[in-house]
């Protein structure tokens, strides 16, 4: 009889159908401000998981995919009935809230069943984008200054040089950020931080805006992390005088937004000095640290005129979907798509109480020998987003 293989339970939450199915299926569709142009290909959820899946049965593994469907019974049930050696973990939200995402991990940790990806206090922290920045702050990692505010108006001697940008507090993927989001007085920073804290229920950050270079940061890996090759947004020049050159939610999410085709990816930057791709590096990888991130994340960080980086958001467990951001920096790495899945799975393995020494040397072992057969098996990472419809 063969060795038992290791069962790994993926996890994801979705409730109602997927607003990307309707795209798909409606086919190409004619750009309104771009006639005779069609709009880009449109990747569904299904297809996301679909992929995920058997690269999890690729690298060997028995999986077993399951939709939560906010149904807490369904997730205990299926954690006590598969036993599953480890979990990996798609959960984003639960019960239509973003913050619930790590209490979902909270359960995991309080069954202690292994799960591939960031602890509860890193989710909770980096939902927290001022508490985030508190963090770096206090470490040296330069974060652009800021203030939170809960109420209008804001102070007139508030202290922060114009222009600024104003988002959500606790909203991510672009959340809540538009055109309108770069403010350039007092009049108009009122408006927005009042429009932030009604419609998004929330309070509204306020920071410097830094209109530079934006370059997203890939990291991989514990001991030590490993930075992945830079991913840098190029942006169109605006045909709106004054529009700000922003990755606002329509850039990431709707492929018929004329957004969502103003910027295009380049991996690695283009014409970056050393010395300032060194320094981003190093100011990701303390951004990584302190915030407690593990196994995989993203750093967004922008350059400023004298090319000093500043970090603006970690993101924990970000889209691992092919041809995206963090897999097209992996893939530039000399990694597959299936490899990557394989390194993930295998970091959440190494801490199963079940396994012993010999297993998790074995696990290490074979994490070793994909990234061997990945790097003999290098495919080139697209120079953009391969689904257009979903997180770039």
């Amino acid at each position: 009889m063969g060795a038992r293989r290791d069962r790994i339970l993926m996890l994801w939450n979705q409730v109602g159908e997927d607003e990307y199915v309707a795209l798909a299926e409606a086919g190409p569709q004619e750009l309104a401000f771009k006639p005779g142009e069609m709009a880009s290909e449109v990747g569904t959820l299904q297809d996301e998981l679909d992929a995920l899946t058997e690269a999890v049965a690729a690298n060997g593994y028995n999986v077993k995919s399951v939709n939560i469907a906010d149904d807490v019974d369904t997730l205990i049930d299926t954690l006590r009935s598969w036993k599953p050696d480890a979990v990996f973990n798609l959960v984003e939200f639960f019960n239509d809230r973003a913050d619930q995402e790590a209490y979902v991990a909270g359960l995991f940790e309080m069954m202690k069943i292994p799960y591939t990806g960031n602890t509860p206090r890193t989710l909770i922290d980096c939902q927290r984008k001022y508490r985030t920045k508190l963090l770096l702050e206090s470490q040296g990692v330069s974060t652009p200054v800021s203030r939170r505010y809960h109420q209008v108006p804001v102070p007139r001697d508030h202290g922060l040089p114009y222009p600024l940008i104003v988002k959500p507090a606790r909203e991510d993927a672009s959340g809540g950020i538009n055109a309108t989001s770069v403010v350039h007085d007092y009049d108009a920073l009122n408006e927005q931080v009042e429009e932030v804290i009604e419609f998004h229920q929330q309070p509204a950050l306020v920071e410097r805006y830094i209109d530079g270079r934006e370059v997203h940061v890939a990291i991989l890996g514990n001991d030590p992390p490993v930075v992945l090759p830079l991913l840098e947004y190029e942006f169109e020049e605006p045909e709106e005088e004054g529009r700000p050159k922003i990755l606002t939610y329509e850039a990431k999410w709707d492929p018929l937004s004329p957004d969502f085709y103003a910027l295009d990816v380049s991996v690695p930057p283009r014409d970056l000095p050393r010395h300032i791709a060194k320094r981003i590096r190093e100011h990701a990888v303390a951004a990584y640290t302190v915030t407690g991130c593990r196994d995989y994340a993203r750093v967004d960080l922008r350059l400023d005129a004298d090319g000093t980086p500043y970090v603006l958001e970690v993101n924990p467990n970000p889209d691992l979907a092919e041809g995206v951001g963090y897999m097209l920096c992996a893939e530039k790495s000399g990694r597959t798509f299936v490899s990557t899945i394989g390194e993930i799975i295998e970091m959440a393995l190494a801490r199963g109480e079940r396994r012993t020494p010999s297993q998790r040397a074995r696990s290490t072992q074979r994490g070793t020998d994909a990234r061997a057969k990945a790097k003999s098996t290098v495919r080139s990472a697209k120079a953009g987003a391969k689904k257009a419809g979903k997180r770039r």
